[in-house]
């Protein structure tokens, strides 16, 4: 999955720790529900180029994510401002199609950087731009399933189908 955010202005100033970024797109309190955050980064900062990889591990939720298929064991998620257009910020998980509780997170963190920055959104690579609400508007199901629910659906998703394709943009825009 991917998408874009694109800034409209350069003053911002988003900062934000890979905790306290992880319970709000994936709506769980560490506090009652201590699970490990996986991070590259301290968290989202406009100054360090928006730069943060990181992913829950739900095995500490719930030892009934250990069956699940291949490389569903993880929920990464990837922010980078674009290198060659600096203006844009880019938004990846690793699959082209994710696991409920990954998509879950997807559009929550793309919600949350565009509120941020009062910037439009464009789903994937050759999609339109739209603003926060209709973005908000189509996504919202997903974007508010309860966390539980979100997890026992991808189980039993991630149970019985391995991952599909690797989201091809991650050479383009990460490296």
């Amino acid at each position: 999955m991917i998408a874009f955010v694109k800034i409209e202005d350069s003053s911002v100033d988003v900062n934000i720790g890979y905790t306290e970024i992880a319970e709000k797109i994936w709506g769980f309190q560490y506090s009652q529900t201590p699970i490990f955050v996986n991070h590259d980064s301290y968290g989202i900062d406009s100054n360090n180029g928006f730069f943060l990889s990181f992913s829950l591990f739900l095995s500490d939720y719930t030892k009934r994510w250990i069956p699940v298929e291949g490389s569903w064991d993880s929920t990464n998620l990837m922010v980078r401002q674009v290198k060659k257009n600096p203006d844009q910020i880019v938004i990846m998980t690793g699959f082209e199609q994710e696991l409920l509780i990954n998509q879950k997170g997807f559009y929550n963190l793309v919600a949350y950087i565009a509120k941020h920055i009062g910037g439009k959104i464009m789903v994937g690579e050759n999609g339109d731009w739209i603003d926060l609400a209709t973005f908000s508007n189509k996504y919202h199901e997903i974007m508010t399933t309860p966390f539980a629910e979100a997890v026992d659906k991808s189980i039993e998703y991630g149970s019985q189908f391995a991952p599909g394709k690797e989201e091809p943009g991650m050479d383009r825009y990460f490296y």
